[in-house]
């Protein structure tokens, strides 16, 4: 069988070719290349790293929910960073979102031993954006950097954000986030390959094109006056794209710092992997075809030409690249019958060698993923092309029929009731 499905393939001419493997060549391969191509320039013709501006003042807000076991590794993260020799100082608030366990004992430990200026607690949980809100009310800085608990951080890796501000056009920079736990098992090793292509590279190639539409909640820094301007955080399951949505509308640059390096914990089994994605893909609908439709109008005032490019790139290569594999598998098996597994495996195949591509193209923008774990792209792409498409058509679905993530848990029920459905 394996010989025949071979002399097939070599007796097509290069038009048979295209036709049989038509989504690869036309949505994959250029995606790929494309990507390849801007880190590769942006490498060559790289601009010298922006100077730190220190007459700016730097806060530190870290929100959380039953956080007593990570709170201390990361705050001295903090008090640990290079930046402090430049600035004198990091304001630190610590915002207990309705915890059961220690969380706040464990926050006032810290703010006797002066690591930690001010501690906030909701009493009953009301989610991450109103407690990052709340920590917002009260911090000084410039700039804030809004981290997850379980996120820590290189020494130098405020500093590198702290740079980016130095352009007053700058409303918001994402850092280059790690996986810290890949070991602890396969569905966290294929997020660590994950995170290095579709976060480290994939935020590296919008940043150079101008088009990143998020500054991930478990790491980034926001100019204040950016943020107060938009009116914080909205009560949202993506709180952080909607936020960084709100600063491009307003006018706000957004950037990525590949050398701004942090490591968060990722899930460990595939229910909660599962569990994680639904959700951020749920968003897909929720911020983009719902709450930001209008970055497509040129009649509002806010209307920029990058923004329709960016909306074109998150609905093209996230929604509608999903939901046209499908349609692809229904074609091979209507035409080639059981022939069609053969041309899936080469399909396969041919994924296997772009991701290595691009695991070495984010090894030049500076990921943290080891490169000993390009053993693991074969199940990354297995994954990749199976699972995670399975999981983004049922997000797709449950979101657009029966608008999922407005009784989603990751916000509370009587939080989510008072929000204006859209």
């Amino acid at each position: 069988m394996a010989m025949r499905a071979l002399s097939f393939l070599e007796a097509l001419d290069a038009i048979s070719l295209i036709l049989l493997f038509w989504y690869m060549i036309l949505f994959e391969i250029p995606r790929y290349a494309i990507g390849t191509v801007i880190v590769a320039t942006t490498r060559v013709w790289r601009r010298a790293k922006p100077p730190i501006k220190t007459n700016l003042t730097l806060s530190v807000v870290l929100a959380g929910h039953n956080e007593a076991k990570s709170l201390r590794a990361c705050v001295e993260a903090v008090a640990e960073q290079t930046i402090l020799a430049e600035i004198g100082g990091i304001e630190v608030i610590a915002v207990d979102d309705g915890s059961t366990d220690r969380m706040s004992e464990v926050a006032r430990q810290l703010r006797d031993e002066g690591k930690i200026d001010e501690v906030l607690r909701l009493e009953q949980r009301g989610g991450k954006s109103a407690a990052v809100n709340l920590g917002l009310s009260v911090c000084t800085g410039d700039v804030v950097v809004i981290s997850d608990i379980d996120t820590t951080f290189d020494r130098d890796a405020l500093a590198e954000l702290l740079g980016y501000f130095a352009d007053p056009r700058v409303g918001a920079v994402s850092g280059n986030l790690g996986v810290r736990n890949a070991s602890a098992s396969l569905i966290a090793r294929h997020q660590a390959i994950e995170y290095a292509i579709g976060l480290s590279l994939g935020r590296c190639i919008s940043d150079s094109l101008g088009t990143l539409t998020i500054v991930s909640g478990a790491f980034g820094a926001f100019r204040r006056a950016a943020v107060e301007q938009v009116g914080r955080q909205d009560v949202e399951v993506g709180e952080d794209a909607d936020l960084t949505m709100k600063l491009r509308r307003a006018g706000w640059r957004i950037r990525f710092a590949p050398e701004a390096h942090a490591l968060t914990d990722v899930p460990e089994t595939v229910s909660a992997y599962i569990a994680q994605r639904l959700r951020w893909d749920r968003g897909l609908i929720t911020i983009w075809l719902r709450k930001f439709r209008g970055a497509l109008d040129p009649r509002q005032s806010t209307f920029r030409l990058i923004d329709v490019v960016a909306f074109v790139d998150v609905i093209g290569f996230q929604v509608l690249l999903a939901l046209a594999f499908p349609v692809y598998l229904v074609w091979l098996y209507y035409y080639f019958g059981g022939f069609a597994g053969t041309i899936i495996g080469a399909t396969v195949l041919g994924y296997v060698v772009l991701n290595l591509l691009s695991f070495a193209a984010a090894a030049a923008t500076g990921t943290q993923t080891p490169f000993r774990l390009v053993i693991y792209l074969p199940l990354y792409t297995i994954l990749q092309v199976s699972l995670l498409r399975v999981i983004r058509i049922i997000a797709i679905a449950q979101e657009l029929i029966f608008r999922t993530s407005y009784r989603d848990p990751y916000v509370p029920a009587r939080v989510m009731s008072q929000v204006e459905i859209v």
